[in-house]
């Protein structure tokens, strides 16, 4: 029915229809997975800005809660291109920096690509984290807090060298003040027998209740009358800072501890006295000798 030449020209088409498929499939699952990796990198912005915002020192145990934050908002990023969900694998791991106690948050968040298959899996360590790969047709990223707590450690130590700055004029003001009262034609009674010592043997930082030391005689409590602190106390610590003349923020760290202040660590009931400083349960603390 067809002449030579027309089946010829029948083939080359089919041929031609066949490749120019092909094509535009390679072309739409190239589209998909540029998309996937757009989406996946969307998604470590999203951990990123959680942490910092939200999280403060964890990430969230899932993706949903990105959403539910109002973190991420684009609905299309709850799947991937291929319609699947996103795999994603956390851990918090201690560490010291600049010997500094840190728990750094790492995360891997991935699609299962084409074949929807996990063919990467997660971490269990620091270490697996370092070495994890994507493999086969699998798409994603790796997010660490390392760059976050870094800059966190650099405001945490000018938060606790302008505390310690205060400290140390709050004490020298006191002495100060205690020295000219005391040297003055009307001596108060409390610069030569207050509890028994004398006004060079006082205490000049102001008292917390960490210290609970028997003997030792504060010029805050004892002649300003003034009340003691609850160290670790949020309300607290606040009002110290803002007495000490800074912002009541400074009474947390970019970690959200507390402040923990003790203004006789070595338990001595005359001086010299040391100030301790602490973000933390007895770790990362700052002291001061007189």
């Amino acid at each position: 029915m067809f002449g030579m030449d027309a089946r010829v020209a029948l083939i080359i088409m089919a041929i031609l229809a066949g490749v120019g498929g092909w094509q535009m499939m390679s072309r739409l699952e190239s589209q998909k997975t540029d998309l996937a990796e757009a989406q996946a990198t969307a998604i470590r912005e999203g951990l990123a800005k959680y942490y910092n915002t939200v999280g403060i020192n964890r990430l969230p145990e899932s993706l949903e809660e990105l959403f539910r934050e109002s973190i991420l908002t684009d609905p299309s990023l709850r799947k991937d291109p291929w319609g699947n969900g996103w795999e994603y694998y956390h851990l918090a791991v201690s560490v010291r920096v600049e010997d500094t106690p840190l728990t750094m948050q790492l995360a891997v968040v991935f699609s299962r690509g084409k074949n929807a298959v996990d063919d990467t899996g997660g971490f269990n360590s620091a270490e697996e984290f370092a070495a994890w790969e994507l493999q086969k047709d699998d798409l994603g990223v790796k997010f660490t807090s390392r760059d976050i707590d870094l800059n966190r450690l650099v405001t945490y130590q000018d938060q606790a060298a302008q505390i310690i700055d205060r400290l140390e004029n709050a004490e020298t003001v006191g002495y100060l003040e205690a020295q000219t009262a005391c040297n003055g034609a009307d001596k108060p009674a409390w610069c030569t027998g207050e509890n028994g010592k004398s006004w060079q043997q006082f205490n000049f930082y102001p008292r917390t209740d960490a210290d609970d030391t028997a003997g030792v005689v504060y010029y805050q409590e004892q002649v300003l009358q003034k009340p003691n602190y609850s160290s670790g106390n949020l309300e607290d610590m606040q009002r110290l800072v803002t007495d000490l003349g800074l912002p009541a923020v400074l009474a947390q760290d970019p970690w959200g501890r507390v402040l923990q202040l003790n203004t006789n660590i070595t338990g001595r009931t005359e001086p010299p006295f040391t100030a301790s400083l602490c973000f933390s349960n007895g770790e990362n603390c700052l002291t001061k000798r007189e």
